[in-house]
């Protein structure tokens, strides 16, 4: 019995030095792991940064397209033409915010004020 003894303490010592050695691993592992997420969490920040940064100069990039649109460069009389060839065919036109002329009143300052004056659009 007293070499079984020693064989059970054996095993037992074994298991113990193996419990400690994979305690030490699985605490560099949950180390490295929250290393890892720390950095993660870093990098969306930047990239949030970087979005943010992204829709300001797309923002600029629509702003100027618009300003050097050749629409912005029509005569108004030509716009009063093509205003008018939007109305629809009835003679007694239903106002109705998504059709002519009340929606193009609503694209910019230019058009609505051209379509205010504009009589035979009303």
């Amino acid at each position: 019995m007293n070499f079984a003894n020693s064989l059970l303490e054996i095993e037992i010592n074994e298991a113990r030095t193996a419990l400690q050695k994979d305690g030490e691993e699985l605490l560099n592992i949950d180390s490295v792991v929250d290393s890892l997420q720390a950095e993660i969490e870093a990098i969306h920040m930047r990239m949030a940064v970087q979005q943010e940064k992204r829709r300001a100069v797309e923002t600029r990039i629509l702003q100027n397209r618009a300003r050097i649109s050749p629409m912005r460069f029509l005569p108004t009389e030509i716009l009063q033409q093509i205003f008018k060839a939007c109305l629809p065919n009835d003679r007694y036109v239903i106002p109705h915010i998504l059709s002519a002329p009340l929606l193009l009143c609503q694209i910019c300052r230019r058009w609505r004020d051209i379509a205010q004056a504009t009589p035979e659009l009303w």
